[in-house]
C-alpha cells in the first residue's frame, strides 16, 4: 500500500514471517490440501470449527505476502540480517508458498457458494422471520450451544473476506454466497451491516447496499442495538466512513495499485473525500452528472478505474467522468 520497503525491513517482514510460521504450526496436510481446524472466525454464532473460510483465506493471503516481501528484500543489503536474526531459510520459505497454494478454500458444488466451515450446511436453518423481534440479539436470550448448532451468523464472516480479498473468487461465487448469507445473518454486531454494504456494492447491488449503509449510520441515532447508553459503537462510524469510500466510490488497493470505482446512491446529491496514496493527495468528488477526481499537490498517480486507467502528474490535474445516459 505505501511502498515503504525501510519499514518492512526494521518491522513488517519480521511480523509476516513469525505470523506465516503460525499458520504452519496450527494448519496440517491432508489429502494434499492445507488445512486449519478448530478455529472459531468472526462469526460469533459459529465457534470451534474446520476450515473457516475467512481464516484460510486470511491465512493464505499472510503466506503469500512472507514470500512475496522476502523476494522484495532480497534486493536489498538488508536480507541477509533479517535472514540470519530469524533463522529463516529458503526451505521454510518454499514450505509457506506450498501451504498458501494448496489452502483449503471451502466451496459448495450443489449450493456454488463457500460455505463458513466444513459442517455449516449440515446444520438447520435458524428461522429467523419467525423469531420474536424481542429475542434480539439471540445471545441474550438463547444458550450459545443452541445459536453453535445452527446456520445463523451474527456478522460478516465469509462476507468480509469478500470484501478484504477482493477477486479471490469469481463474482457469481460472491454473488451467490452472498444472497445465501443475507438471510441468516442477524448483524447482531455492529461491525456487519457495514461489510454486507461495501460487498452489496461491489456486486452492483447498489439498493441493498444503500439500506445496509442507512443500517450502519443510524446505529446508534435510533439505539439499534439497545445499548447506545453504555458507548457509542465507534468502530461502526469508522465502517460507515468505509462505506462510502470503499463502498459507494470503490476504493481498493491493491498490489497492481489504486483502484476507484465510484457511483451515486440514488438518494443523494453527491460526496466528496480526500484521501492520500503513497505521497499523493487526491480528491474525488461525485454528483449527478458524474465524478471528478483531482490532484492536489505535485506528486504523479496512477487510478484504476473501470476499463480504464488514468494518470495525474501534476497538481490542480483532474480526471472528469460523466455517467453514461440511462
Amino acid at each position: 500500500a505505501t511502498g515503504d520497503t525501510e519499514y518492512l525491513i526494521k518491522e513488517g517482514a519480521e511480523i509476516l514471517i513469525e505470523t506465516a510460521r503460525l499458520w504452519c504450526d496450527v494448519g496440517n496436510w491432508y489429502d494434499g490440501k492445507f488445512m486449519i481446524n478448530d478455529v472459531t472466525g468472526p462469526d460469533e454464532y459459529t465457534c470451534i470449527v474446520n476450515n473457516n473460510y475467512y481464516t484460510n483465506a486470511c491465512a493464505r493471503y499472510n503466506l503469500n505476502w512472507a514470500v512475496k516481501v522476502a523476494n522484495i528484500l532480497r534486493e536489498t543489503d538488508a536480507f541477509q540480517a533479517l535472514a540470519d536474526k530469524l533463522a529463516l531459510r529458503d526451505e521454510e520459505l518454499d514450505e509457506f508458498q506450498r501451504a498458501a497454494d494448496a489452502m483449503y478454500l471451502p466451496y459448495n458444488e450443489k449450493l456454488g457458494i463457500n460455505p463458513q466451515d466444513d459442517s455449516f450446511l449440515q446444520k438447520p436453518i435458524w428461522d429467523l422471520k419467525n423469531t420474536p423481534k424481542e429475542n434480539f440479539p439471540l445471545l441474550l436470550h438463547y444458550h450459545p450451544l443452541v445459536l453453535y448448532r445452527h446456520q445463523v451468523c451474527k456478522q460478516a464472516d465469509t462476507v468480509l473476506a469478500y470484501y478484504l480479498f477482493d477477486g479471490l473468487e469469481d463474482r457469481e461465487t460472491v454473488a451467490r454466497s452472498f444472497a445465501y448469507y443475507e438471510p441468516i445473518t442477524t448483524h447482531d454486531s455492529s461491525l456487519s451491516t457495514c461489510i454486507f454494504s461495501i460487498v452489496a456494492s461491489s456486486l452492483g447491488e447498489k439498493e441493498k447496499a444503500w439500506d445496509y449503509f442507512g443500517s450502519s449510520v443510524t446505529l446508534d441515532l435510533q439505539n439499534k442495538h439497545g445499548n447506545t447508553g453504555d458507548g457509542i459503537h465507534t468502530a461502526n462510524m469508522g465502517g460507515s466512513y468505509m462505506v462510502i469510500v470503499n463502498g459507494f466510490a470503490g476504493v481498493r488497493i491493491q498490489e497492481d495499485g489504486l483502484h476507484m470505482a465510484p457511483y451515486l446512491p440514488a438518494a443523494w446529491s453527491g460526496y466528496r473525500f480526500q484521501m492520500q496514496y503513497r505521497g499523493s493527495s487526491l480528491e474525488l468528488s461525485v454528483h449527478k452528472t458524474g465524478y471528478c477526481i483531482s490532484l492536489l499537490n505535485d506528486v504523479p498517480v496512477t487510478i484504476l478505474l473501470p476499463g480504464t486507467s488514468i494518470i495525474l502528474d501534476r497538481k490542480a490535474s483532474e480526471y472528469v467522468h460523466a455517467w453514461q445516459e440511462g
